[in-house]
C-alpha cells in the first residue's frame, strides 16, 4: 500500500510538473510574442519617425530650392526691365523728332492746357522732348514730356514687356 501510495504521489507529482512546467512554457511564449509585438511596434513607430522627418527634410530643401529660384527669377526681371527702360529712355530723342510724336503733341498740349483751367500759362520746350506748361504765378505745371509719360506708363509698360517676354517675343 505504501508503494502504491507513493506510486500515486510521483504520479501526482510528476503531472504536476508537468502542468505547471506547461503553464511556465505558455507564460513565456505569450511574454515572448508580447515583448515581440512590442519591439514590432516601437520599430514601426521609429520608422514612421524617420520617414516623417525625411519627408519634412525633403520638403524643406524643396521650399528653399523654390524660393532661391523665384529670387532668381525676380531678380533677372528686375535686370530685364532695367535694361528695357534704359533702352527707351536712350530713345526718347530720337522719338521725339519723329512726325507721328509731333503731330501728337500738339493734341497734346491742347488736352494739357485744359489742366490749367483758364489760367494764362506760358509753355516750356524740354530738353528731353516734349514739353511743360507752366501757369503764370508758377504753382502748378502740366508735363507732357516723353520722360514724363514714360514715368506714368511704367508700370503698364513693364507688365507688358514681362508678358512679351514670357511669350518670347523680343521686348
Amino acid at each position: 500500500m505504501i508503494d502504491a501510495l507513493l506510486a500515486r504521489l510521483e504520479r501526482e507529482a510528476e503531472a504536476e510538473i508537468t502542468r505547471v512546467a506547461a503553464e511556465g512554457q505558455a507564460a513565456a511564449a505569450a511574454i515572448t510574442a508580447s515583448a515581440g509585438d512590442a519591439l514590432a511596434r516601437r520599430q514601426e513607430e521609429a520608422l514612421a519617425q524617420r520617414e516623417e522627418s525625411r519627408r519634412e527634410a525633403v520638403e524643406r530643401a524643396v521650399a528653399t530650392t523654390r524660393h532661391a529660384a523665384r529670387q532668381r527669377v525676380l531678380a533677372a526681371r528686375a535686370q530685364f526691365l532695367i535694361r528695357v527702360f534704359a533702352q527707351l529712355e536712350n530713345a526718347l530723342p530720337g522719338i521725339a523728332a519723329t512726325p507721328a510724336y509731333r503731330s501728337a503733341l500738339s493734341r497734346d498740349l491742347a488736352r494739357a492746357r485744359a489742366f490749367l483751367g483758364g489760367q494764362p500759362g506760358a509753355i516750356r520746350r524740354a530738353p528731353t522732348g516734349g514739353l511743360r506748361l507752366v501757369t503764370a504765378d508758377g504753382r502748378l505745371e502740366v508735363d507732357v514730356t516723353l520722360a514724363g509719360r514714360m514715368e506714368r506708363l511704367r508700370p503698364r509698360l513693364a507688365l507688358e514687356a514681362l508678358a512679351a517676354l514670357g511669350r518670347g517675343l523680343p521686348a
